[in-house]
């Protein structure tokens, strides 16, 4: 059974922290701030550099659809943060952007002696 990282109680620090982005929006409005609007701004503009946002109607060939969410957190200076969370092991990874070889000690030690006599 899968356990999360953290308990779901709500508050962290005496502060109340959302589960989604329309609660930390309600929660800004009860407080009369945008603290929660502003962590959501601002991760959305460092990831947003990472989407090939088109213009196309229909998805390319390929295309796999992607759940994602976002992850609030209160940190301990009492700023607000928010992390986009994408479940990328949904998808098949394309093949030739992740082989990874190996190479043995004994190869590399080869390649050195052979290259210290030349």
């Amino acid at each position: 059974m899968a356990r999360s990282h953290r308990l779901k109680t709500g508050y962290k620090f005496g502060l109340r922290f959302p589960d989604s982005v329309q609660e930390a929006l309600e929660i800004d409005k009860e407080n009369g701030n945008t603290l929660w609007q502003d962590a959501i701004t601002k991760e959305m503009q460092n990831v947003y550099i990472a989407f090939d946002i088109r213009s196309e109607t229909q998805a390319p060939p390929g295309y796999c659809k992607i759940p994602h969410r976002i992850i609030f957190e209160i940190k301990m200076d009492f700023t607000r943060k928010a992390r986009l969370v994408a479940g990328g092991h949904k998808t098949d990874p394309p093949a030739q952007l992740t082989y990874s070889s190996v190479v043995s000690c004994e190869s590399v030690r080869i390649v050195f002696f052979n290259g210290s006599h030349v």
